[in-house]
């Protein structure tokens, strides 16, 4: 029984040894891609310490404002242990979108990564090259749809997906932005957000007039 206890105890201390240096080089890797984010586009970092203290559980994220939009850059989880999921999204605030719904999703999408349930297909708008715009109101708006497609869209590669709810434009990716390639795909993801808000907000314009 004594040795048991030996062997548990063991197996803790090196647990607590390890763990806290796996993650700490996560976080470095992220917060380097964040300090980049931020001085590139003059984005202010925010730290959220958790109950255990310094250094454990923090949570960081990034805010400002990008051709007159608020956006946010921040990672979120669901679940724990191995059904734990982790994201990186980009928001950009456009409230004038009003409450109008679509998700945007390419053959390259992750499943991780999708915003849809795959219930939508009668509501599809059509592909824009490499992604696919999917409605999730009851009415059709065409001419809405046409105006979340661009070119950068259509060139854009990647393993992340779109979604416009409620007046936010989103952009989300499975794990957490920690190398160069992720972080790129991010910054061309802001432009086709500001891209997609800059059209609807057109479009909403000519609607009014």
């Amino acid at each position: 029984m004594t040795i048991n206890i030996l062997i548990i105890g063991t197996l803790c201390a090196v647990a607590l040894l390890i763990v806290p240096r796996f993650l700490g080089r996560s976080k470095e890797r992220m917060l380097s891609q964040y300090n980049v984010l931020g001085k590139r586009f003059r984005l202010k970092r925010h730290t959220f310490t958790s109950k255990w203290g310094s250094g454990i559980g923090e949570r960081h994220s990034l805010s400002g404002d990008y051709r007159g939009y608020p956006i946010a850059i921040y990672d979120h989880f669901q679940g724990k242990g191995r059904s734990r999921r982790v994201w990186t999204s980009l928001t950009l605030e456009a409230t004038f979108a009003g409450e109008r719904e679509f998700v945007i999703e390419s053959l390259a999408t992750v499943d991780g990564a999708r915003f849809s349930s795959g219930n939508e297909a009668k509501m599809k708008y059509g592909d824009t090259g490499a992604f696919t715009i999917i409605g999730l109101d009851e009415d059709k708006d065409t001419a809405f749809a046409d105006r979340l497609a661009s070119d950068c869209l259509a060139d854009f590669n990647s393993p992340g997906a779109f979604r416009l709810s409620k007046g936010f434009f989103e952009y989300r990716e499975l794990g957490l932005l920690m190398d160069e390639a992720t972080r790129l795909r991010f910054q061309e993801a802001l432009l086709i957000l500001a891209d997609m808000a800059d059209g609807v907000s057109e479009y909403v314009g000519s609607s009014d007039a």
